[in-house]
């Protein structure tokens, strides 16, 4: 297996494609994550009500109308991933959480008070490497590319059907997975349902970085109202390989780069209803965020047929990139907090964030992309890939609660507990038949059914006239289900499996992956 993986790495030239579908959009803004200040951190991101931490601009931009002093901090942190890692890749990377900074206007003893603050933080962290495999019980990825290229015809928007040929389309009628003549006249012949076992290996990197600018105050110190404006930036890698193993053996590879920015606004009210209780309320909406995104990739094909000989493939396209926009979901929020006269401090809060309504579309001047019959794709939005992640996804729920304790005058102790629902419906898949152009550059077919996501948080911090320092620990607990491909052939095409009778019936039984992980943040700021 190790003499495959590096005979495909060497393979020149590779393929320029790209796969982008409800899976990669929701792993690329689905946060369902804690990352800020390490006082933020240890509280589980739970400050919605109390407010007063620069890192709260991102669940309630209110928050920064309680601060009465100008603030200035820095994070760095540190992850290591509970699985082990593969090929060499190493558990561990460094960090750069947040920056940024709080100038109050007005004397700090006035009630009614204007704060400006800018804050950059990370919304969420890609560095995670994947390895596993699938007991693929007697079904083979290659029965699923010869039922694609033999059986889906997609209709253009004049409802016309037409014959595509993505990446997979023509690895099977280019005879990967048949029969295949080179050019000096040999024959070579795989066994598509040759499958016994897939290995997967996937190992991504990079960040989605928020950029907020935020204008919030109080009125009569019992109302504050805050108003943010955010931009994203987004840079996702992954360099991942499937390969199966059987009476013959491959290996598909890919390495893939997703780029691009968005933007979105968020509103928040914190309300001390009664003057003499610090009790507090918070509510938060953030509309959805807009990305403009450019996917670009390379991916080939290893074959060693039956006889033991390399086959190698590598196809190239003139459209080697695809910009496409991904419209995320509104997030609503509400929290209720309180403190007891100077030592204990509490919150907790409720999100409810519309994943299942996450759109995909295109540019309005991507007029240059046709169907094989001439007519152009609609390119506003692209309809069937959302009715799939509607289909797919589900709304989350996200319910944080934090408590800070102060046993001296100027040290505290944090803890805190998130918990993210499950974001896939039960029998999600990446639904080859789909009827979208996305598919016309797609090189991948495994996907991860995430299960819901529970965060347990730790901190510690130290306060000074001017100086602060923090610390936090947080330990992310989640699993997943892991598909190698969709096996829906085996019972959707009577026609396919009347020809195919030995795949009736059969399925993919999944492979859980821990997705666990380990985090340390420390935060560093003054107070003036």
């Amino acid at each position: 297996m190790k003499r495959i993986y590096i005979f495909a790495l060497s393979m020149l030239p590779l393929m320029g494609m790209q796969a982008q579908d409800t899976y990669l959009n929701d792993r690329a803004t689905n946060t369902s994550d804690v990352i800020g200040t390490a006082r933020y951190v240890g509280m589980g991101g739970a400050m919605g009500a109390l407010g007063a931490d620069i890192s709260a601009i991102s669940n309630n931009p209110a928050s920064i109308g309680l601060m009465r002093r100008g603030t200035l901090s820095f994070t760095l942190g540190g992850q290591i991933n509970d699985a082990k890692p593969a090929f060499g890749d190493s558990r561990g990377s460094f960090t750069f959480d947040q920056i940024g900074f709080v100038l109050p206007f007005g004397d700090v003893s006035d009630d009614t008070r204007l704060n400006f603050a800018f804050n950059y933080q990370k919304k969420i962290n890609y560095n995670q490497g994947i390895y596993t495999s699938q007991n693929l019980g007697g079904l083979s990825q290659g029965d699923m590319f010869a039922w694609i290229a033999n059986s889906i015809y997609r209709q253009n928007d004049k409802g016309e059907y037409y014959f595509d040929s993505p990446f997979y389309d023509n690895l099977y009628l280019a005879g990967f997975f048949g029969e295949y003549t080179n050019d000096r006249g040999d024959t070579y012949f795989r066994n598509v349902n040759a499958g016994e076992t897939g290995y997967y290996y996937r190992n991504s990197s990079g960040s989605l970085q928020g950029y907020d600018f935020n204008l919030s105050g109080s009125v009569s110190d019992r109302w504050f109202w805050g108003l943010t404006f955010g931009i994203d930036h987004m840079i996702y890698r992954h360099h991942a390989s499937y390969e199966e193993v059987g009476d013959d053996s491959y290996i598909l590879y890919q390495d893939q780069k997703l780029k691009g920015h968005g933007f979105n606004i968020k509103a928040g009210a914190i309300i001390r209803p009664i003057e003499d209780s610090p009790l507090r309320f918070g509510l938060a909406v953030e509309t959805p965020s807009w990305y403009v995104l450019k996917h670009t990739a390379e991916a080939g094909l290893s074959v060693i047929d039956n006889q033991g000989r390399y086959t190698q493939a590598a196809y190239m396209d003139d459209d080697n990139y695809l910009e496409y926009n991904v419209y995320a979901p509104w997030k609503f929020r509400a929290s209720l907090g309180s403190t007891v006269e100077d030592y204990l401090a509490w919150d907790v809060e409720y999100e409810y964030a519309m994943n299942n309504y996450t759109k995909m579309g295109y540019p309005d001047n991507y007029d240059d992309y046709y169907y094989e019959d001439g007519s152009a794709i609609s390119m506003e939005k692209d309809q069937a890939m959302n009715e799939m992640t509607k289909a797919n996804i589900r709304g989350v729920h996200n319910i944080r609660a934090g408590l800070e304790l102060k046993p001296l005058d100027k040290v505290a102790v944090r803890i805190g507990y998130n918990f993210f629902s499950k974001p896939y419906k039960d029998g999600a898949r990446l639904d080859q038949t789909c009827n979208t152009p996305a598919y016309d550059w797609s090189t991948s077919t495994e996907y991860i059914n995430l299960g819901a996501t529970h965060l347990f948080t730790l901190g510690v911090g130290y306060q000074g006239k001017h100086f602060f320092a923090d610390l936090a620990y947080k330990y992310r607990v989640q699993r997943g289900d892991y598909y190698s491909f969709d096996d829906q052939f085996t019972s959707l095409n009577e026609s396919f499996i009347d020809e195919n009778p030995q795949l009736a019936g059969k399925t993919l039984s999944p492979t859980e992956v821990n997705l666990d992980r380990h985090n340390i943040a420390v935060t560093l700021g003054y107070r003036f």
